[in-house]
């Protein structure tokens, strides 16, 4: 889980390991981008120091506990005859006073039995979080062939946009290959990401196989480019009779097609008359 943190003075580097305070105790964390200036879109938290000797062996220790938990609620689980449950991590805060167990499940289990056995066992707070399939990928991290890392892993709103799936991608004019897939399996978020602003483009422009009329020639729309706010538009039978045409130019003729700004409608060029050339006018 990626988190904002206060470098404040520390002169920190991708991939040390540092210390941090959080509201649920001390935990031992990695740097996963480097320190710049933003604005938060929450209280960051504070990085204590980098970790010491004496942090690294605590950490080891509370990692060998947190397997130790894992494999206890999956007894437990197995005990109270709950199913479909899956324990897949487990972090234990380095004072070992708060334990937080991930898990995936297709179901809404009651896991309250599990936690108060834990609970009892280990004299620590327990709590549970349930991992989605986007959110393992994004603490497993790494980059994307787009050469940068995972959007998953650095940006907390590709979480919340929801599933991506492949009708998204065929939304958007995209036959569903691998190069439109990510790490964990399912199409990559980016794809989501621009879902809203191609369904918008959509509602502005004329359906693809549509008769669209540009001044005295019709044709037919045959593709979108929603960068550029135009469509593609057949004039002839040939390949080399497609014109890209935007949005704005079409609008003057056909009725129900809007452009991105009102600025784009392009209209016939009027004819005002000059004053000296018509007599009425002098009047």
């Amino acid at each position: 889980m990626t988190k904002l943190c206060y470098a404040r003075d520390l002169d920190l580097r991708v991939g040390y390991r540092v210390v941090v305070a959080t509201e649920l105790g001390e935990f031992v964390g990695r740097v996963s981008l480097t320190p710049r200036r933003r604005e938060p879109y929450h209280d960051p938290y504070d990085i204590i120091r980098i970790t010491t000797a004496e942090d690294d062996r605590e950490e080891d220790e509370r990692r060998e506990l947190g397997r130790e938990v894992r494999s206890e609620a999956q007894k437990l689980v197995r005990d109270h005859r709950i199913g479909n449950v899956e324990f897949i991590g487990c972090d234990v805060s380095l004072d070992g006073a708060y334990v937080e167990v991930k898990y995936q499940t297709e179901g809404e289990p009651n896991l309250a039995p599990v936690r108060d056995g834990l609970e009892r066992l280990y004299d620590a707070r327990v709590s549970f979080r349930r991992f989605s399939f986007i959110e393992r990928s994004g603490d497993a991290g790494g980059c994307d062939t787009c050469g940068l890392p995972l959007c998953c892993a650095t940006w907390s709103g590709a979480r919340s946009m929801g599933p991506v799936n492949v009708r998204v991608a065929r939304q958007q004019g995209v036959t569903p290959n691998d190069k439109i897939m990510g790490t964990c399996g399912e199409v990559k978020c980016c794809m989501r990401y621009e879902h809203d602003a191609y369904k918008e483009f959509k509602e502005r422009a004329p359906f693809k196989n549509s008769n669209v009329k540009l001044g005295e020639r019709e044709g037919q729309v045959v593709d979108y480019s929603m960068v550029k706010d135009s469509v593609m538009v057949q004039f002839g039978t040939k390949r080399s009779d497609q014109e890209m045409v935007t949005l704005g130019s079409l609008a003057r003729d056909n009725p129900g097609i809007e452009p991105a700004d009102p600025d784009d409608w392009e209209v016939e060029p009027t004819h005002e008359p000059n004053p000296v050339e018509n007599p009425e006018a002098q009047e």
